[in-house]
């Protein structure tokens, strides 16, 4: 589609130029540009009112953001030479293009004419694997900038440059500014996409980031854990070392979550041997998650699984691994979850002998794979009231109290239910 709005552009003596993510992956992987999701697009020579018009030929589009507009068109994002004032049509390149971030992403690819233009030396920083800014000013425009810049470097494998690094550095602290969805989507991209997340927290960490955006992880550098089963030592490295394990097709937004905070109680449990860390770890992942996300579901299921993430080795430590338990647990977290939770706190370690961690995994699996249908309540409040009760505040007190007598395997129908409620009142 950009092709033929292309021409459509040029007929009103405009231009049209592909630019940042879809130019670069270009000459990074050859992937054809045609081919990429999502489409950066700028448009020079064109009013908005113009450009307004042609879109209207073309289908559906809307007009987003607040700091910068931007037209969205299928999978096009276009926008226009921009100054102080806004829009402005009779900018040139040379001055359009120092909105751009990185010398990477300042490359204009003109798709009749199949010429890049390159005025920042960017194709030469892609075959150093380099990131550098074009203007520091309008760099620090979008503070956003700073910590993508660090996701887009992890992503791939790039070094920034000297001056990138303090620029970042000194800056960082802006990012407190940005609002938190903004934020939060930079965090997802490295713990969801990034095949090494702790390579980018590594460096998110040499530019200060890891402070101030994670003050409760920053603080666990100084945590050191017990040699025998944490050979790694300090429990910031235990907790980078855990982002990794996952394949990137099984990680969720909840579980690496879960695994980033999952052991930052262990700050305030350090004179107990990390008793109650993982209770500690939960309050404390709730005292701020909020700085990133107001997603319940999210927040819910990664506090369940930072709290219970311990479970199965305390269950395998105390033999009771077994219908029962598992079952208990079930209700209280998502066991496949916790089973991919617990596996990467088990391999992110430098212990070399996890064999019986990883075989408890496999059974407390097998367990669950044969219990998982047991765990609907058999008596509901129907029953109940054909048993004649009457609803009130017992209700829900004898509905939990069977449901914890059916999970113990006291009985296994309906009959056995009511003959054990009838039995106890007669007591």
């Amino acid at each position: 589609m950009y092709i033929e709005l292309a021409k459509e552009i040029q007929k009103i003596n405009g231009c049209l130029y592909v630019v940042g993510g879809a130019v670069r992956d270009f000459f990074i992987y050859n992937n054809p540009i045609e081919k990429n999701s999502n489409i950066d697009i700028e448009i020079l020579g064109v009013s908005p009112a113009q450009i307004e018009k042609i879109l209207n030929n073309f289908g559906r589009w809307k007009l987003v953001g607040s700091l910068y507009k931007v037209y969205l068109i299928e999978n096009l994002e276009i926008t226009l030479p921009r100054d102080g004032d806004g829009f402005n049509p009779a900018l040139n390149i040379e001055t359009s293009i120092l909105n751009r971030d990185l010398t990477i992403n300042s490359l204009y690819y003109n798709p009749l004419t199949e010429k890049t233009i390159d005025l920042y030396n960017g194709k030469s920083d892609l075959e150093n694997k380099i990131l550098q800014y074009i203007d520091r000013e309008t760099f620090l425009e979008d503070p956003l900038r700073l910590f993508r810049t660090i996701e887009l470097a992890g992503r791939l494998n790039f070094k920034l440059s000297e001056d990138l690094k303090v620029l970042i550095s000194t800056n960082f602290h802006l990012i407190q500014k940005i609002p938190r969805e903004r934020i939060m989507g930079e965090l997802e991209k490295i713990l969801l996409n990034h095949r090494k997340p702790s390579k980018t927290f590594r460096l998110l960490d040499e530019v200060g980031g890891v402070e101030i955006l994670f003050p409760n992880l920053y603080r666990s550098k100084k945590t050191i854990q017990d040699k025998v089963f944490h050979p790694e030592g300090d429990v910031f490295t235990h907790t980078l070392m855990t982002l990794d394990i996952l394949k990137t097709t099984e990680r969720t937004a909840d579980l690496m979550v879960a695994l980033l905070f999952h052991d930052i109680g262990k700050n305030l449990t350090q004179d107990t041997n990390f008793k109650g860390h993982t209770r500690a770890s939960r309050e404390m992942f709730l005292d701020l998650i909020g700085k990133f996300t107001n997603n319940k579901k999210l927040i819910s299921s990664a506090s369940d699984l930072i709290f219970y993430h311990a479970a199965p080795l305390i269950l395998m430590l105390n033999n009771k691994v077994n219908k029962i338990t598992i079952r208990k647990l079930a209700v209280q977290v998502d066991i496949p979850k916790l089973l991919k939770v617990y596996k990467a706190d088990v391999l992110g370690r430098g212990r070399l002998d996890n064999s019986q961690e990883l075989d408890n995994i496999q059974k407390i699996r097998s367990i669950y794979l044969e219990i998982k249908d047991d765990l609907t309540p058999l008596v509901n409040g129907s029953h109940l009231l054909s048993w004649g009760y009457k609803s009130g505040k017992e209700f829900k007190k004898i509905l939990n109290y069977l449901y914890k007598l059916q999970l113990e395997e006291k009985f296994t129908s309906i009959e056995e239910a009511r003959d054990i409620i009838e039995n106890e009142e007669k007591q």
